[in-house]
C-alpha cells in the first residue's frame, strides 16, 4: 500500500500518520520454527539481518514471518 493511499468511510478519512516523530513503519521478523523474533526495528534490513544470523546459527530454522506495522490516523472528512 502506498503512503499516498487514502481510505474513506462515511465522515472520516484515514491517512498515514503525519507526526514528524512517527516512523513510517516498524519491521520485525519471526522464526516460524521456534517463534523467536528480531524485535522491532526501524529498517527492514535490520530485521532481515537478524533472520540471516538466526538461520546461520540454527540451520533447520529457515522459515520466517515478516511483521510490518504502519501508522495511520483518522481525520474528519472535509
Amino acid at each position: 500500500m502506498s503512503t499516498e493511499t487514502v481510505h474513506r468511510h462515511a465522515n472520516w478519512v484515514i491517512r498515514p500518520e503525519p507526526a514528524p516523530e512517527a516512523p513510517s513503519a516498524v519491521y520485525e521478523v519471526e522464526c516460524t520454527t521456534c517463534l523467536h523474533s528480531s524485535g522491532a526495528a526501524d529498517s527492514a534490513e535490520a530485521a532481515y539481518g537478524w533472520a540471516a544470523r538466526h538461520a546461520d546459527g540454527l540451520p533447520r530454522h529457515t522459515g520466517f514471518r515478516e511483521i510490518v506495522h504502519r501508522f495511520w490516523r483518522a481525520f474528519p472528512a472535509a
